[in-house]
């Protein structure tokens, strides 16, 4: 074989000439080969007669290994040629424009593909990039990399791809963008309100930026652009408002600036109003002077007043506002005010005139003028001046009147009684003394209805005494008596004693105060009026310093008793705050008299209309009365009782004591009447004029120390010693001695055994019992283990008994001997679901069948999973059933007779039962139903050829029976199901009751907690109870006055404290509890117990549990409690065989040491018993 060349290149898309001859005898035959396949030709591939092969246009999937193959009748021979073919390069056309920022990196991107792979370079402009560090880099993958990109760096980019089949070329046009820069900014202006403002800005960058406005941080869209992009703001006429701070913003793609400028707009100083005004004002009035300017600047204020600067002064204020506020204006203040205004752009001015009006003044008064009669009652007057000051600056003259008037009294014309009375009041009330009071009082006449009304005012009364002389109308009685208006049938006092004379009173009020007075009357003076001086001493109900009174009226009787000699007296019925206030009052009066009587020798004085008020401001005291005298029924010649007439034709007083005897005790005779008094310890009785014991005792009056006990005897008392707890006085009662309270108490305090102490006692129990406060309580010395071990321990009352037993789990016969419980046959065993009971001396196990594991007593069995055990117990693959396993073998074996071990079959002669041996009966697998179900024949390779009746095994759940596999009832023979059974072919199927589902193992039932897993929402009030096989609401409401805490089923009810909580009727505490049992739990089995916990979560050892209620549909009281260290255990009193739900209510009480109630609750307890033992 020739071949030139044993490797051709070629470019892509070109034609190829690949040349091959060969010679031999006979000639061979060429063929052509390309990767060990033959060349097939066509309009691409031509092979030439002289075994040349064509390739017409080169293609990617034509280059490889080519074989040139000769072949003859002598032999074969071959020769390989490599065609290579080479890729122009290709240049992925991606972007052709490209900008950057100026100062940032380019990357220009150029991807080119080619075989061999091209080399890529870069030129600009068509001269080629260098590779400068720093500025131009080139990267492998032919990226170029122009570092801060300059203006010199705009151009055209060509990237070149070369290799040996070709170049290509692609330009990218870069341009280079600049952040807009300022050539011209605005600065900032101050310019005057009505001027023109320019402001100017031009920014260059690349591309070309736009520039706008803003005024005040508002767009400003007024203006305008030039030629070479200068940009102008122009305002004609600028205000106030105008001022504030301009933006110019020149933005392009890369970026934007701003520059700002601050434009001033001043307004000269403004006053609002005329430049000159005037302005009155009332001396001593308020002036305003308005200066309100405006401006900017805000002009500063000066004020002149006549052309001199305004000095500082109190009553010149100058307002926020430019006013100038003028107090209390005089007539010196008249004037011309000016108010300048000055700012830097310019000043202002405005005058004020300010007149002062001065309204006339009177002056003093001068001296009274004689009076205008020469005796009895005139008038006199007095005269002023409009001088002080005169009317000014159009003030109004004096508007009162300068003439005065009064009545005066000169003296008392004959026949005329005093119209007038002074003097002073002087004393002590309630242990208060007071200084000097002034008394003034004016009477006047009323013909008319004949009486006199008295008007009184006494100043310099402390508020300590004032409000008690409210009620005080005799201290006024000499003068309302003496100036009383009399008729020509009467006598007032002033015609008896001539203003001279002197008055003992005496007032006793009915809770028992006195109050004495002494009144001096001394004639009159110069002008008439009568004098009188008055002491007051004793003392008048503390309740009238805050109470209301009302004074009512009262009759006052006046008798002659002797010559110069009058006596009077009253009983007097105020109204103190609606209750009565009720006094009385006597008087004796002793004057210069005439040798004979004169007047009637009985009077009486009327008082009406009486009125009194004390002011605590002026420490004054007004009265108010109307007075009327006349004559006693009859001619007034007649005594009244209690008096009897003398022989003088006067009034004596006549002395009952010597007549009779009307009081118990002793009796003393007083003018008009008498007294009945009391020995000392008594006191007069309010119903009659006995004497009743006081209690010293209870009024606090007695003399006892703090230490003694008073105790009250029949008109007197007497002190013992008081003694504490535990003491009583002794029969002297100076000292004390202890109490025996076991002997003398009615009921002992103890409830067995007493000893007294000094000062207590103390209780004590018998043996077997311990102290608990005042109780004692049975001591259960049976849970202290003091029997022994072989015997049982029964508690008694104060003791206890052992005696001998069976140990657990056996009881004892009737012949003493103890014997086995076999508790699997009287059904008191705990195991449950599959477990099987077998019995043992003393008590029983519970074990699990064959297949199955033990959890212990009561739960369910668990599958033992054989097939993980190690080693495996099957040959091939172990599949776990419940209670077994099962092995399985690969396609093509069977599984031996062991159950574990697999055995193929060998390739032979089938007979038409498909074994290799020819049986007459066919092994069949046959269901319950009796019907042919599946055959296989397992034949053991020992047994080919040997046996007549080859060995035949059924599958799991099946029995041979004949040669027949027959289907188990496990239902039957095994009960492998907790509830119910169904038997299936060749297997079973567990079937549990509504509201259970079956476990994991398919064999056991346990509850569907409905309330959980379906979300059950239950009523107000109510709690989602999750019974076996179902679920209940229960109502749970709280009692009134309690509430809801805060878990479920919780209440309580708010105790002001603890032990109102503990002694009350009810309880603090209220919980509902749920509980679900299965059936058949046997006899004395605990199912719940109870705890009490303080409220710091300790738990209180000393509390008992009491059932208070037990109900239910089940038909009987099946449960019982006990209490165990401080908890309640509720156990079964018998086997539960009925299903139903019983509700408990249980009461816990805890004591204290003292055997006082500390905690007390009371648990709601819903018990449900299901219909099945799982």
């Amino acid at each position: 074989m020739s071949v030139p060349r044993l490797e051709y290149t070629a470019v892509l898309g070109q034609l190829v000439n690949l040349e091959c001859t060969a010679d031999g005898q006979p000639k061979p035959d060429l063929s052509w080969h390309r990767e060990r396949r033959p060349v097939v030709e066509g309009a691409h591939l031509r092979i030439f007669s002289n075994g040349t092969l064509h390739i017409t246009s080169s293609q990617h999937s034509d280059a490889g290994i080519y074989t040139c193959s000769a072949r003859n009748n002598v032999g074969r021979a071959s020769q390989d040629i490599r065609l290579v073919l080479q890729t122009p390069p290709i240049i992925s056309v991606g972007q052709s424009e490209m900008s950057v920022i100026q100062g940032f990196q380019a990357l220009l991107p150029c991807a080119a593909q080619g075989l061999p792979e091209p080399r890529v370079s870069w030129e600009k402009q068509g001269v080629p990039v260098p590779n400068l560090p720093g500025k131009f880099t080139l990267l492998r993958s032919g990226e170029l990399i122009i570092e801060r990109a300059e203006t010199g760096d705009v151009g055209v980019f060509t990237c070149v791809a070369t290799n040996t089949a070709g170049t290509a070329r692609h330009d990218i046009h870069l341009s280079v963008n600049m952040r807009p820069a300022f050539k011209e900014l605005p600065g900032d202006v101050t310019l005057n309100k009505g001027q023109s403002l320019t402001l100017s800005c031009h920014a260059q960058g690349t591309p070309p930026p736009t520039v706008s406005w803003t005024a005040g941080n508002r767009p400003y869209s007024g203006v305008s652009v030039d030629g070479s992009g200068r940009s102008s703001l122009n305002i004609e006429n600028v205000t106030v408002s105008d001022g504030g701070t301009y933006v110019c913003i020149a933005e392009n793609a890369v970026g934007s600036i701003r520059t700002l400028s601050f434009v001033r707009v001043r307004e000269p100083p403004v006053l609002r109003g005329e430049a000159r005004t005037s302005q009155t004002v009332v001396q001593g009035q308020a002036a305003m002077l308005d200066c309100a300017v405006g401006g900017n600047p805000v002009p500063s204020l000066r004020w002149q007043k006549d052309g001199q600067p305004l000095l500082g002064s109190l009553r010149f204020h100058p307002l926020r506002n430019g006013s100038l506020a003028l107090y209390s204006a005089t007539i010196g203040d008249t004037g011309d005010y000016k108010c300048f205004a000055e700012s830097e752009a310019g000043v202002a001015e405005r005058t004020i005139s300010l007149k002062v009006q001065v309204p006339g003044g009177y002056s003093n008064w001068e001296e009274w003028g004689p009076c205008s009669v020469t005796c009895g009652q005139g008038n006199q007057e007095r005269i002023r001046f409009c001088n002080n000051p005169p009317p000014a600056n159009g003030g109004p003259s004096c508007e009162a009147l300068n003439v005065d008037s009064r009545k005066c009294q000169v003296s008392l014309c004959p026949g005329e009684s005093p119209r007038r009375a002074r003097g002073s009041l002087i004393g002590m009330v309630n242990e208060n003394e007071f200084g000097v009071a002034l008394l003034e009082a004016n009477i006047t006449k009323n013909i008319a209805d004949g009486s006199s009304t008295l008007e009184a005012h006494v100043d310099n009364i402390p508020p300590s005494v004032g409000p008690l002389l409210r009620v005080l109308v005799s201290v006024f009685a000499p003068i309302y008596w003496t100036t009383v208006y009399q008729s020509p049938e009467t006598q007032n006092g002033f015609s008896l004693t001539l203003g001279q004379f002197r008055q003992e009173s005496q007032l006793e009020f009915e809770t028992g105060e006195i109050l004495k007075l002494t009144h001096v009357a001394r004639g009159l003076d110069a002008e008439g009026a009568l004098l009188v001086d008055i002491v007051i001493n004793g003392f008048v109900p503390p309740v009238l310093l805050s109470s209301n009174v009302n004074l009512q009226e009262f009759d006052e009787s006046y008798v002659q008793t002797g010559s110069g000699q009058l006596y009077s007296w009253s009983s007097q019925n105020h109204m103190q705050e609606g209750t009565p206030l009720t006094l009385r009052c006597n008087h004796s009066v002793v004057f210069e008299g005439p040798e004979n009587r004169q007047g009637p020798l009985l009077q009486l004085l009327r008082l009406t209309g009486i009125s009194s008020t004390y002011s605590l401001f002026t420490m004054s005291l007004e009265f108010r009365i109307t007075a009327s005298i006349q004559v006693s029924e009859g001619d007034g010649e007649t005594c009244p009782k209690g008096f009897v007439l003398d022989t003088a034709s006067y009034c004596a007083d006549e002395d009952e004591c010597a007549v009779g005897s009307p009081c118990t005790h002793s009796c003393n005779n007083i003018m008009g009447g008498f007294s009945c008094a009391c020995p000392s310890g008594f006191t007069m009785s309010a119903e009659s004029n006995t004497c009743q014991d006081i209690d010293e005792c209870m009024q606090g009056s007695h003399m006892c120390h703090h230490n003694q006990q008073c105790v009250n005897t029949a008109g007197k008392y007497r002190c013992q010693a008081k003694c504490g707890q535990g003491f009583k006085p002794s029969l002297v009662g100076t000292n004390c001695e202890d109490v025996d309270e076991c002997r003398e108490s009615a009921i002992s305090p103890c409830q067995q055994q007493c000893f007294n102490t000094l000062g207590s006692y103390r209780c004590a129990c018998h043996p077997g019992h311990k102290l608990v406060g005042h109780r004692c309580l049975d001591i259960n010395e049976c849970l202290r283990n003091v029997c022994p071990a072989h015997q049982q321990c029964r508690n008694t009352d104060g003791g206890y008994q052992c005696f001998d037993s069976c140990p657990a789990g056996m009881t004892t016969a009737e012949s003493g001997v103890c014997v086995d419980i076999d508790e699997c046959q009287v059904g008191s065993h705990m195991c449950r679901y599959s477990q099987i009971c077998q019995n043992t001396i003393g008590g029983y196990g519970c074990v699990c069948p064959r297949g199955y594991r033990s959890q212990g007593a009561g739960r369910p069995c668990l599958d033992n999973d054989e097939c993980a055990q190690v080693p495996s117990p099957c040959a091939f693959q172990c599949r776990n059933v419940p209670g077994s396993f099962r092995c399985l073998c690969p396609p093509g074996t069977v599984l031996l007779g062991d159950g574990r071990s697999c055995a193929g079959l060998e390739r032979g002669h089938m007979f038409a039962n498909n074994t290799r041996i020819q049986a007459r009966l066919r092994p069949q697998l046959v269901s319950t139903l009796e019907r042919p179900y599946l055959t296989r024949l397992l034949v053991h390779p020992e047994h080919l050829g040997s046996s007549r009746h080859p060995r035949h095994e059924c599958p799991i759940g099946y029995t041979s029976k004949d040669g027949t596999c027959i289907d188990i009832n496990e239902c039957v023979f095994r009960k492998p199901c907790q509830h119910e059974c169904r038997n299936t072919i060749g297997s079973y199927q567990c079937i549990c009751p509504p509201g259970y589902q079956l476990s994991s193992n398919g064999r056991t039932c346990k509850d569907i907690d409905e309330c959980t897993q379906q979300g059950v929402h239950c009523g107000a009030n109510q709690m989602c109870f999750n019974t076996r096989g179902g679920y209940q609401c229960l109502d749970t409401p709280c009692p009134a006055s309690y509430q809801r805490g805060r878990n479920p089923g919780t209440c309580y009810r708010p105790c002001a404290s603890r032990r109102n909580c503990a002694i009350g009727s009810s309880f603090p505490f209220l919980q509902y509890k749920l509980l679900t049992l299965p059936l058949g739990i046997p006899t004395e089995h605990s199912v719940a117990r109870l705890s009490a916990f303080s409220d710091s979560g300790v738990l209180q050892d000393n509390t008992s549990f009491t059932i208070l209620e037990q109900t239910g549909d089940t038909g009987d009281m099946p449960f019982g409690i006990k209490d165990e260290a401080g908890r309640g255990i509720i156990f079964t009193l018998k086997v539960l065989h009925r299903p139903g739900l019983v509700r408990l209510r249980v009461q816990a009480t805890t004591l204290s040491d003292q055997g006082d109630v500390t905690y007390q609750s009371i648990f709601i307890i819903y018990i449900s018993i299901s219909k099945y033992p799982f």
